[in-house]
């Protein structure tokens, strides 16, 4: 029954688009410094997945205008908010010319809500720039795509219908393009700060080139100046495979539209049909342990048996580990590639063994560099699928783990030109916000961040005391051969004629005696 105070007309259904139009702060679109960052690197990563995807070398550049003109005496732009034109063009598969409206213009659609690893998570951060864009800006969004093997590719001015989640068709026409051609274009306009998120943006250009050297990299900012991080190996990541879910990965939920929209005969057929590493041995053990038929129809599956069924995945213990072929870890080679660029003397890098987390497989890539060109004291490096995190550093479980460090036990010091680089890749990443900006200190990826460092550290101090024992050689013989150079020329004076060191027993092998 309703109350006085709560009548059916006041009564409002959001949709998804309004709702996140009202709570854009949470994915970092709190001020138009973030914003702008925030827009950049969603449209990057999305480029950078469509090439991944293609199995090509990603190609990306991201041109950034200012609608005002700059001062006319000094050439710079003002500070404080402005209205900005962000295009990012990549050379990805493009998209079908139906499928445009869809990926582009609703919230929570995509090709990414699947058991692989892949730079988005939620769905939401290219929709997100694009709603922030227009409401700011109320101007279209321009976007530009192309398949390989096709002549013609798709022009489409569209806006969001932010109230229903809809696209909202401006304009569409085909263009002509060469076969060999493809990727996508994405142009629009939006507010941001230039002047204050500069540092940021070019720090995310900087650490995509360290976590992808395959990449070729070009942004041109508001300033006039062109940044280039050119491909240093050519080569594509493997593309993760789509795996089932893992018998842990789920909740009661899921199970439950698993079992309804089965076509399975049995339960047995259905766990092994549904999931991933779980064979006949396997299920038979599990449907015995959870006292279930394993004959019984999925369909016919009770309130009472889902839960049965749902306690026991959680407590059964002989399940195997989820597969890594859901993963595409960085790798060591493209690793030390990419740390060449920060010219360091020595980098050492470890891959761990594949791990869980509530069902999900992840693993943890950590590397150490020192000397060189790196700046005094420790810097960390975070990246989570191939994605640079660059706020809320003081939370992530990677910093947490290098400030817990005790440098003196590998012959360091807080001092010293350091450097470490921690990359965890998984099919869910355990973000503590949907601005993915920081990982949670989750107990086994903290325990694999901890070993993985100080494996990276052992071996650091190995190669340093090495190098220390070369430089101590050298200086012992420097100052053994200023002493014998002191004795010859005191024998050169004592006896009247000149004594080389090839005189001096210990230069040329004869008997010290």
């Amino acid at each position: 029954m309703l109350t006085p105070k709560t009548q059916t007309s006041d009564i409002v259904e959001l949709s998804v688009s309004a709702w996140f139009y009202r709570n854009r702060t949470i994915a970092g679109f709190d001020n138009p410094a973030r914003s702008l960052y925030v827009s950049i690197r969603e449209m990057v990563e999305n480029s950078l997945d469509a090439c991944e995807d293609a199995l090509v070398p990603p190609e990306v550049t991201v041109l950034l205008s200012a609608e005002n003109e700059p001062d006319e005496e000094s050439g710079i732009l003002s500070a404080g908010p402005q209205i900005y034109r962000l295009t990012v063009k990549d050379n990805g598969s493009g998209m079908e010319k139906d499928s445009i409206p869809v990926l582009i213009g609703k919230m929570l659609t995509g090709t990414k809500f699947t058991q692989r690893q892949s730079r988005g998570t939620f769905g939401l951060g290219g929709s997100l720039a694009l709603l922030y864009g227009q409401v700011t800006t109320q101007e279209p969004i321009e976007v530009v795509t192309g398949r390989r093997g096709s002549e013609v590719g798709h022009r489409v001015l569209m806006r969001l219908d932010i109230e229903n989640n809809a696209p909202d068709i401006v304009e569409s026409n085909t263009i002509s393009k060469a076969r060999e051609e493809s990727g996508t274009m994405v142009s629009f306009a939006l507010e941001g700060d230039w002047i204050r998120s500069k540092k940021r943006i070019m720090d995310y250009f900087t650490q995509t080139s360290l976590i992808l050297p395959n990449a070729s990299l070009m942004f041109e900012t508001p300033d006039d100046e062109l940044v280039r991080f050119d491909r240093l190996v050519n080569m594509a990541l493997e593309r993760p495979e789509e795996m089932p879910p893992h018998p842990r990965g789920i909740d009661t939920e899921m199970l439950k539209r698993m079992l309804s929209s089965s076509r399975s005969k049995s339960l047995k057929s259905f766990l092994v049909n549904s999931f991933q590493r779980v064979g006949e041995t396997i299920a038979t053990e599990f449907l015995s342990y959870a006292g279930l038929d394993p004959e019984a129809e999925p369909s016919e599956v009770g309130q009472g048996a889902l839960v049965a069924l749902m306690n026991a995945m959680s407590t059964y213990e002989r399940f195997l580990p989820p597969s890594p072929k859901s993963l595409s870890p960085a790798g060591v080679e493209i690793l030390e590639a990419g740390v060449r660029r920060l010219e360091p003397d020595y980098a050492v890098f470890r891959q761990r063994s594949p791990s869980v987390h509530e069902g999900h497989p992840f693993i943890v890539e950590t590397g150490v560099a020192f000397g060189g060109k790196l700046e005094q004291g420790t810097k960390l490096y975070r990246f989570a699928n191939r994605i640079p995190l660059l706020y809320d550093e003081g939370s992530d479980v990677s910093h947490k783990v290098v400030k817990s460090l005790n440098l003196k036990h590998y012959g360091l010091r807080q001092e010293d030109p350091l450097a470490f680089i921690v990359h965890i890749c998984s099919t869910k990443i355990p973000y503590k916000t949907v601005g993915k900006e920081y990982i949670a200190d989750v107990d086994s990826v903290r325990r694999e961040v901890d070993l993985g460092i100080k494996d990276c550290l052992r071996e650091l101090k190995k190669k340093l005391r090495r190098r220390e024992r070369v430089t101590r050689d050298r200086r012992r013989r420097s100052k053994m051969i200023a002493y014998y150079e002191f004795m010859a020329d005191t024998l050169s004076s004592a006896i009247g004629r000149n004594v080389s060191l090839d005189d001096l027993p210990i230069f040329n092998g004869g008997d010290e005696q």
